[in-house]
């Protein structure tokens, strides 16, 4: 593994799941401080911390090595774990407890799939534990598994993208989701399952009718996964020209191609005048689209659907969001609609990729819409956030510069 330090901290930063992973170290073992550590032949670097000790270090933190039982841990390959440092004949006179004041200690390796050793997660309280038993050491063995896991995900992906730059694959259209080789065998999939249901259906059990029906809608929403992926490509970079236009005539066409749904569930979408504005028309509608096909996916059951677009032009000193330019003027276009909203917490969240906060509930969602949504104002300049107020509907701001 190549040394960067640097690296190491931010991959290790980047596994959301790593927080909890130490909160749950502490909560559960009573232990006042958790560390995830890069640890080298001759350098030990902090990564992460949960710290209730004030014990003081902070990712990019060095200890010298030497005065760590890391040292060992990386030679060994075997954890150090110790319940009472006073009490225990190999330890009781060693220097480094004494140093750093604790008297019980647990540390186990971290080692990735190819072997690499990549550091150690360690935890340690001046107050004596009860470390040195199966529960324990098989929760610190397979939570530093877990992060290993993440670390090596998060190396084959910097591989894979290092190897797509350097052959030029123009992969990053993903062109190949759309391609044969990945729709032909869904359409198949999908093909023979109606075909054993159709010629079968009198020999079949409920049970198996069920499972086919499954292949065959789980066929279909990989492929409007697909397909949602090959429209996130197209719209990774600006790719057209900007063209002063009416953002009324977007919210036409959008009821035109979304008639039906509107439809069945007795919608309505009400519409201040907008203005015209410099944008990509193709990217805004399908910006558009997104946000209204969101609203109607996630209607409320107790009433009639109501979207309610409106606009204004202000400069962003004016508003509210703090990463808008003081002296830019934008066209504010808020969504809202009376559906089954989301808890506040997820306003960034439901941004991400694949995030569907009710994935049962929901399962004909892709995850990726509001994913492609982002992208877009990005490409415009501009930016988006979401406001959620769970089971009374959500709001949707959309801020793009008047110039471009």
């Amino acid at each position: 593994m190549i040394e960067n330090f640097n690296q190491n901290i931010q991959d290790v930063q980047s596994i959301k799941i790593l927080p909890t992973i130490l909160d749950v170290i502490l909560q559960s073992t009573g232990l006042g401080f958790a560390v995830v550590a890069r640890v080298t032949s001759d350098k030990w670097i902090t990564c992460a911390t949960r710290d209730n000790l004030q014990f003081g270090l902070v990712p990019g933190d060095e200890l010298d090595i030497k005065t760590t039982f890391c040292r060992d841990v990386r030679s060994t390959k075997t954890l150090v774990v110790i319940d009472y440092v006073d009490q225990d004949d190999k330890f009781c006179n060693n220097p480094i407890p004494i140093q750093y004041g604790f008297q019980s200690y647990i540390s186990v390796p971290i080692t990735l799939q190819d072997g690499t050793f990549f550091g150690t997660l360690c935890a340690l309280d001046p107050a004596p534990n009860k470390l040195n038993n199966a529960k324990v050491i098989g929760m610190f063995t397979s939570y530093a598994e877990l992060i290993s896991f993440h670390l090596d995900a998060i190396e084959k992906m910097r591989l894979k993208d290092l190897e797509i730059k350097k052959k030029n694959f123009q992969l990053e259209s993903f062109d190949f989701v759309s391609s044969h080789d990945l729709q032909e065998p869904l359409r198949k999939i999908q093909m023979f399952s109606s075909v054993i249901l159709e010629k079968n259906n009198q020999n079949l059990t409920n049970e198996v009718i069920k499972y086919l029906d499954g292949i065959k809608n789980e066929s279909q929403r990989m492929r409007n996964i697909l397909n949602d992926l090959l429209v996130f490509s197209e719209y990774k970079k600006s790719s057209q020209e900007f063209v002063a236009t009416d953002l009324n005539s977007i919210v036409e066409n959008i009821r035109k191609r979304l008639s039906k749904e509107f439809s069945e569930c007795n919608g309505k979408i009400v519409v201040e005048k907008l203005p015209s504005v410099p944008i990509m028309p193709d990217q805004i509608e399908q910006l558009f689209y997104n946000l209204i096909i969101n609203a109607i996916t996630f209607r409320s059951n107790h009433c009639d659907l109501e979207i309610s677009i409106s606009s204004k032009i202000e400069k962003g000193i004016d508003l509210s969001y703090e990463k808008l330019d003081a002296n830019t003027t934008y066209c504010t276009l808020t969504f809202t609609d009376n559906g089954t909203g989301f808890d506040p917490r997820y306003n960034e969240k439901i941004f991400g990729m694949f995030n569907r906060l009710d994935k049962e509930k929901h399962c004909n969602s892709t995850g990726i819409g509001l994913t492609i949504a982002r992208r877009i104002t990005e490409n415009h300049n501009g930016f988006i956030i979401a406001n959620g107020n769970l089971n009374k509907g959500a709001s949707f701001t959309v801020y793009l510069p008047v110039k471009q």
